[in-house]
């Protein structure tokens, strides 16, 4: 039996006992505020390209998900109201891959603001997708969820090949290179299709823009190109369902670390 089935409801509840839950307060006025999603790329380094946490050196030549709903909430992530020690234990004993939050230990209470459409995010352009007015209540928001579900439209679903997401790349490492192609599909089953818990922290207020950003790293944080052996029609690797890189891809994506957000 794994540690992490008992180490993370050990933590919750030892979240749930030190720390109370935050004031639902008694709900504001109503105000319109703006959304927007952008691609955030690493400290330093351009849109698509990042180094694993083995070594790979990725450049990724497409990059493309399905974004939406998103949901704004009062509420921070359960982890983030504990004190300072149960934090650093938390980070120490449940990598990023664990920690992906669910429905099954996170309630976000009041919903602050939502965008209720879906959008194709271009994961390798800086500029920022406006994702319109959105209604919402106003006062503190300190968390947000993001929906990864299959594309709604035609359009959409061209552009991601019929998938949730899509990569194409080139991966290299002690003189070795591996190009990839492949899409991510996330089962519906359960919470799978949302990233929930997500820090945030906002006022919300008439004119408020919040900017969620994707971290293209993180999708394939934890890859092993070596390990891809179905070859593509262009002579490179698909990324198929057995794959160890579909494995840490599958669970990148689904990590609340994942995602951020700035607020202005």
């Amino acid at each position: 039996m794994s540690w992490s089935r008992w180490a993370v409801p050990a933590l919750l509840l030892a979240t749930s006992q030190l720390c109370s839950c935050a004031d639902s307060g008694t709900g504001g006025a109503a105000v319109q505020f703006e959304m927007a999603v952008i691609s955030a790329p690493d400290p330093g380094e351009d849109l698509g390209t990042f180094t694993t946490r083995s070594g790979y050196r990725v450049q990724l030549s497409e990059a493309r998900i399905a974004l939406g709903p998103i949901y704004l909430y009062e509420n921070p992530p359960p982890v983030a109201r504990a004190p300072g020690p149960l934090r650093r234990l938390w980070d120490v004993l449940v990598p990023s891959a664990y920690a992906h939050p669910g429905d099954q230990h996170f309630a976000g209470g009041a919903v602050k603001g939502e965008f209720l459409e879906q959008v194709v995010l271009d994961g390798l352009t800086d500029e920022r997708l406006d994702l319109g007015v959105v209604q919402g209540v106003a006062g503190p928001a300190r968390s947000f969820s993001v929906l990864l579900e299959p594309p709604r439209s035609t359009e959409a679903s061209s552009l991601l090949h019929g998938h949730h997401a899509y990569v194409v790349g080139t991966a290299e490492k002690d003189g070795m290179s591996y190009s990839f192609e492949g899409g991510l599909d996330i089962p519906n089953e359960g919470t799978l299709r949302k990233v929930e818990g997500i820090p945030l922290d906002a006022e919300l207020e008439q004119g408020t823009r919040v900017t969620i950003e994707l971290h293209l790293s993180r999708w394939f944080a934890d890859a092993d190109f070596a390990r891809l052996s179905t070859v593509a029609p262009s002579g490179g690797y698909v990324i198929d369902e057995q794959s160890q890189v579909r494995g840490a891809w599958f669970i990148g994506a689904r990590s609340f670390d994942t995602f951020s957000a700035s607020v202005e």
